[in-house]
């Protein structure tokens, strides 16, 4: 099993079916370099809302596959099977790192990001944050393609758990 979610070919397709462009210089070592990364952050981004238990326990680099779990719908996903949803995003996510490389792996420096003021005619005002995750990268795109595989606590729990309601 590969250390990344999905393949260079199939890569191209989906850029290609949505008209979507990289660089004419990206080689297929490129691209599984940014799939590598993408995939990396997928997981380490969404792994509380994946339910269920690794299909290779510790051993298993990736997150997926998984056992005994079903989508938001109740269809199961085969204990083997990498959803498309997660290749879709891991893909999406590719794009922009092949785009802006690091993208995906900004670091953030709690001073750089406050509040300053200059007296006079001119004052500037930056962003204060009180987090690192103020900072982190946003994809809505990303949730949106992955919707019908995170479960948020309290709200629907995999096959292998079943549903939880409070009382």
């Amino acid at each position: 099993m590969a250390d990344f979610y999905g393949n260079t070919a199939d890569f191209r397709a989906y850029i290609d079916s949505r008209n979507y462009d990289i660089p004419n210089t990206t080689t297929d070592p490129d691209i599984e370099a940014a799939l590598l990364v993408a995939s990396e952050w997928l997981d380490n981004t969404y792994r509380s809302y994946f339910r269920s238990l690794k299909t290779g326990g510790r051993a298993q680099i990736r997150e997926w596959p998984r056992i005994g779990i079903v989508d938001m719908y109740g269809y199961p996903i085969g204990n083997n099977e990498i959803p498309r949803e997660i290749i879709q995003a891991t893909y999406e996510l590719t794009i922009r790192q092949i785009k802006i490389p690091g993208s995906l792996t900004v670091d953030y420096t709690p001073g750089k990001y406050s509040q300053v003021a200059v007296s006079g005619a001119v004052s500037v005002t930056y962003a204060s944050f009180n987090s690192a995750y103020d900072v982190q990268t946003q994809m809505p795109i990303i949730d949106s393609i992955l919707a019908a595989l995170l479960f948020d606590d309290g709200q629907k729990l995999s096959g292998l758990s079943g549903d939880a309601v409070r009382v």
